[in-house]
């Protein structure tokens, strides 16, 4: 079973910028009257006034269909559109404005969450064009441009408050295959079918023979007209950003933490990187980065004050003939140069003001961010109650599958929540005592630096630059190098020796910092990442590992063995661990994931993807090389 190769919608190239010609017949396509625009209003609100704005669902894709649970929520989580062809953005912008009316009459009615597929982008230029000739929409047309993204495949999300658009900027047959939710109204080409099917049900859409019963979504949990109870164990960037996005869907949610402050593991660096590593090839991790990154930058915008971050760029140098060798290969999958670039040392050296030891790729929206001060705004703005110097010691489910926590410290006691997410990195292990959690604590050493005084200006750089390290631009004076990668060493005391190996980083990448020496050093920090054998992150529900080894032993013999039985989840049960060194970029994306499983929505990433983190993947694989 391999899971590292992309599906075809991720394969290169990645540009998907069509040609003048191609653009300028699909902009006349496009094109639509101010009339027109009103006549399609009305359309759509003859579909949205059928459904009362709470339909029934109409159809599940998860790598096809699948039937509606049935019971599972006693509260409409959200309306969900499908649209099978984005365009220009008309039918998104005409059904936010039909939501918008609908909100005006009714303040409680359902978040609208709107995923459409775009086969053909226009860039922003032809966007906008369109957009001119739509003066009723233009207080709408304007946000959307302003987060439109570049012409590259890819999932991406856009946040207009309590509306939601998902973007699949991927080849329509190969993005319908990625996609996975539950759909109340369908639009485009699929509005069609709609209309003449029985009972508005999509049953002509095309869908596998046989889906795995891992590859299936697992069930959300269960609304009640109260509040659902939800504890994040963890108050890192995991878990905080669990509590944002889980309080963006109305649940309930307290983080338990056994520090004193916020962030007081790896989370709580001064200056960490913004930064995804490009493979040469249409790989899960490297999609799944792309779109953290992405991810992170978008939601940096909408939540934490510019003083704690800054999108100043980001130089990843290629120091050695095989580094050239990757970016290059990298180069070759064609992304849109508003996303990627090469610069040649002389244009890297004008970009960093200061002297570098090579040329290499230039991502222009990456930077840098403080993730303590990030930590505390997303808290802040998710209501979450937040339990600190608290421990977990153990967590059990009742025979109502509600969860018991036994908690020592500040909140001592017995607690009940209807869900509990770990978000504690290696600490996960002694929680889940009966779970296989592949986690290991790789121990990693950050230096605060400021130049001697000999020195007659700061050498830091003015934009982020990587090599086998990193350096972040100064702030007050200092900036910070790191990191270190000490695999099985537990010393939480800060090392000269660590030091001594991050100026050697420092001097390799800015080599005008060859002479500084431990007297520059102000400070350091060292933090625990905890990590997974495939280097990607364990997110999702969990299921139960002693029913798994024997509900799907026959994968030993026959690894395409077609199942009849459903995974056995455990109810409530979820992870969110394991993000090593890329947390600040994959543990935002990966809370929206879980957040969306856990809301029964569609989800903001293709389905390969998700499958690529399930925590229950490795089980799954043991199995298949007769491991277990």
């Amino acid at each position: 079973m391999k899971i590292s190769a992309a599906k075809g919608v991720f394969n290169d190239p990645q540009n998907l910028a069509s040609s003048p010609t191609v653009t300028a017949a699909l902009v006349v396509q496009l094109r639509k009257t101010s009339l027109q625009v009103d006549q399609r209003l009305a359309q759509l609100k003859s579909v949205f006034l059928e459904a009362h704005l709470f339909p029934k669902p109409l159809s599940s894709l998860a790598g096809g269909l699948a039937s509606s649970k049935k019971g599972l929520s006693e509260v409409k989580n959200s309306i969900q559109v499908l649209d099978h062809s984005f365009g220009a953005g008309l039918d998104f912008l005409l059904t936010w404005k039909l939501w918008l009316q609908a909100y005006e009459s009714d303040a409680q009615i359902a978040p609208l969450r709107y995923l459409a597929i775009c086969a053909q982008p226009l860039c922003l230029k032809e966007l906008k064009q369109l957009h001119q000739h739509w003066p009723q929409l233009s207080d709408l047309s304007l946000q959307l441009q302003d987060q439109y993204p570049a012409n590259m495949k890819g999932f991406y999300e856009l946040v207009f408050g309590r509306v939601k658009l998902t973007i699949v900027q991927a080849e329509s047959e190969h993005a319908l295959e990625q996609v996975q939710g539950k759909f109340e109204v369908c639009l485009g080409e699929l509005e069609s079918q709609a209309q003449r099917l029985p009972n508005r049900a999509h049953a002509s859409l095309k869908r596998p023979a046989y889906v795995a019963p891992w590859r299936r979504p697992s069930p959300g949990v269960a609304r009640k007209a109260n509040k659902v109870r939800v504890a994040v164990i963890g108050a890192g960037i995991s878990g905080v950003a669990t509590a944002y996005s889980l309080s963006q869907r109305g649940f309930s949610v307290t983080l338990i933490d056994q520090g004193s402050e916020l962030a007081s593991g790896a989370s709580g660096n001064r200056q960490a990187m913004l930064y995804a590593k490009l493979p040469d090839n249409a790989t899960i991790a490297g999609q799944f980065h792309q779109q953290g990154l992405q991810h992170t930058m978008a939601l940096l915008k909408r939540t934490l004050a510019v003083k704690h971050w800054q999108a100043c760029g980001l130089l990843q140098l290629a120091t050695t003939r095989q580094q050239l060798a990757q970016m290059q290969a990298v180069l070759k999958r064609q992304y849109p140069a508003a996303w990627l670039q090469w610069l040649d040392q002389p244009d890297a050296e004008r970009l960093a003001q200061q002297a570098l030891s090579a040329g290499g790729l230039y991502f222009p929206n990456s930077g840098w961010v403080s993730p303590l001060d990030w930590c505390a705004a997303l808290y802040a703005q998710s209501g979450a109650d937040l339990w600190l110097n608290t421990r977990v010691q153990s967590l059990q489910q009742s025979a109502s599958q509600v969860w018991q926590l036994d908690l020592k410290g500040d909140h001592a006691g017995q607690h009940l929540f209807d869900a509990v997410v770990v978000a504690n990195a290696t600490d996960a292990k002694g929680l889940l005592t009966n779970q296989y959690l592949p986690l290991k604590s790789i121990r990693g050493q950050i230096s605060y630096i400021t130049p001697h005084k000999k020195h007659h200006a700061s050498l830091s750089p003015a934009l982020v630059v990587c090599g086998e390290g990193y350096v972040t631009p100064a702030q007050q004076g200092c900036f910070a190098v790191g990191a270190s990668y000490n695999l099985g060493v537990s010393d939480a005391a800060l090392s000269a020796q660590d030091h001594r190996s991050n100026l050697a980083r420092l001097a390799e990448v800015l080599p005008l910092n060859k002479t500084l020496g431990l007297e520059s050093i102000v400070g350091g920090r060292v933090g625990f990442r905890a990590v997974t054998p495939d280097y990607l992150p364990m997110v999702g529900q969990l299921a139960d590992e002693t029913q798994m080894l024997d509900r799907f032993a026959k994968l030993r013999q026959d690894a395409n063995y077609k199942f009849t039985q459903t995974m056995p989840y455990l109810t409530g049960l979820y992870l969110n661990v394991g993000h090593g060194s890329k947390g600040l970029i994959t543990a935002p994306l990966s809370a929206e994931i879980l957040a969306c499983q856990m809301a029964d929505e569609s989800l903001p990433v293709a389905q390969c993807v998700a499958w690529g983190l399930d925590p229950n993947r490795f089980i799954i694989r043991d199995l298949i090389r007769r491991k277990r």
